[in-house]
Protein backbone atom coordinates (compact mmCIF):
# COMPACT_ATOMS: atom_id res chain seq x y z
CA UNK A 1 0.00 0.00 0.00
CA UNK A 2 1.40 3.33 -0.96
CA UNK A 3 0.53 6.33 1.10
CA UNK A 4 0.15 9.68 -0.53
CA UNK A 5 2.53 12.26 0.84
CA UNK A 6 1.83 15.98 0.79
CA UNK A 7 4.59 18.33 -0.22
CA UNK A 8 4.30 22.08 -0.15
CA UNK A 9 5.89 24.17 -2.88
CA UNK A 10 6.37 27.86 -2.09
CA UNK A 11 6.00 30.19 -5.07
CA UNK A 12 7.42 33.71 -4.93
CA UNK A 13 6.41 36.15 -7.68
CA UNK A 14 8.38 39.40 -7.89
CA UNK A 15 7.73 42.49 -10.01
CA UNK A 16 10.59 44.98 -10.14
CA UNK A 17 10.69 48.58 -11.39
CA UNK A 18 13.67 50.91 -11.81
CA UNK A 19 14.48 54.13 -13.62
CA UNK A 20 18.09 52.98 -13.93
CA UNK A 21 18.49 50.21 -16.50
CA UNK A 22 21.95 49.23 -15.23
CA UNK A 23 20.75 48.49 -11.71
CA UNK A 24 17.83 46.42 -13.02
CA UNK A 25 20.15 44.53 -15.38
CA UNK A 26 22.60 43.92 -12.52
CA UNK A 27 19.71 42.55 -10.48
CA UNK A 28 18.80 40.09 -13.22
CA UNK A 29 22.43 38.86 -13.31
CA UNK A 30 22.19 37.97 -9.60
CA UNK A 31 19.26 35.64 -10.23
CA UNK A 32 20.02 31.93 -10.39
CA UNK A 33 19.59 30.40 -13.82
CA UNK A 34 16.62 28.22 -12.83
CA UNK A 35 14.38 31.22 -12.12
CA UNK A 36 12.06 32.17 -14.96
CA UNK A 37 12.45 35.86 -15.73
CA UNK A 38 10.58 38.11 -18.14
CA UNK A 39 11.37 41.65 -19.21
CA UNK A 40 8.24 43.78 -19.37
CA UNK A 41 7.56 46.88 -21.41
CA UNK A 42 9.22 50.21 -20.63
CA UNK A 43 7.00 53.03 -19.46
CA UNK A 44 7.94 56.44 -20.81
CA UNK A 45 6.53 59.59 -19.19
CA UNK A 46 7.09 62.83 -21.09
CA UNK A 47 6.29 66.30 -19.80
CA UNK A 48 6.91 69.91 -20.88
CA UNK A 49 7.74 72.91 -18.68
CA UNK A 50 7.72 76.60 -19.57
CA UNK A 51 11.14 78.24 -19.17
CA UNK A 52 9.67 81.60 -18.31
CA UNK A 53 6.42 81.81 -16.35
CA UNK A 54 5.64 85.35 -17.50
CA UNK A 55 6.13 86.39 -21.12
CA UNK A 56 7.76 83.94 -23.45
CA UNK A 57 5.30 81.07 -24.02
CA UNK A 58 7.29 79.52 -26.87
CA UNK A 59 10.38 78.78 -24.73
CA UNK A 60 9.75 75.30 -23.33
CA UNK A 61 11.85 72.45 -21.95
CA UNK A 62 10.86 68.85 -22.55
CA UNK A 63 11.81 65.98 -20.24
CA UNK A 64 11.22 62.25 -20.18
CA UNK A 65 11.39 59.62 -17.48
CA UNK A 66 11.75 55.92 -18.31
CA UNK A 67 10.72 53.08 -16.03
CA UNK A 68 12.14 49.65 -16.82
CA UNK A 69 10.16 46.70 -15.46
CA UNK A 70 10.72 42.97 -15.09
CA UNK A 71 8.95 39.97 -13.58
CA UNK A 72 10.27 36.67 -12.29
CA UNK A 73 9.08 33.60 -10.39
CA UNK A 74 10.95 31.53 -7.81
CA UNK A 75 9.73 28.08 -6.70
CA UNK A 76 11.15 26.12 -3.79
CA UNK A 77 10.17 23.53 -1.21
CA UNK A 78 12.37 25.19 1.40
CA UNK A 79 10.83 28.41 2.81
CA UNK A 80 14.21 29.49 4.23
CA UNK A 81 15.62 29.85 0.70
CA UNK A 82 12.74 32.12 -0.32
CA UNK A 83 13.07 34.23 2.83
CA UNK A 84 16.81 34.60 2.27
CA UNK A 85 16.13 35.61 -1.32
CA UNK A 86 13.59 38.24 -0.22
CA UNK A 87 16.08 39.54 2.37
CA UNK A 88 18.59 40.26 -0.42
CA UNK A 89 16.03 42.49 -2.18
CA UNK A 90 16.28 45.25 0.43
CA UNK A 91 19.98 45.84 -0.31
CA UNK A 92 19.47 46.86 -3.93
CA UNK A 93 19.39 50.62 -4.46
CA UNK A 94 17.16 52.22 -7.04
CA UNK A 95 15.01 49.14 -7.64
CA UNK A 96 11.47 48.83 -6.27
CA UNK A 97 9.91 45.44 -5.69
CA UNK A 98 6.46 43.99 -5.23
CA UNK A 99 6.53 40.46 -3.82
CA UNK A 100 3.67 37.95 -3.80
CA UNK A 101 4.21 34.71 -1.93
CA UNK A 102 1.85 31.73 -1.86
CA UNK A 103 2.04 28.01 -1.30
CA UNK A 104 0.80 25.09 -3.34
CA UNK A 105 0.08 21.58 -2.08
CA UNK A 106 1.37 18.77 -4.27
CA UNK A 107 0.36 15.15 -3.68
CA UNK A 108 3.03 12.57 -4.40
CA UNK A 109 1.88 8.97 -4.67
Amino acid sequence: MSQSQKNIIYICKVWSVSTDFKSLNFWSLLLPLFISSTGLSTRIKRFTLLRSPLGNKTAKDQFERREYRSYFTLKSQNPAKILAFIDILKYLNGVKFKVLLHEKNVNIC
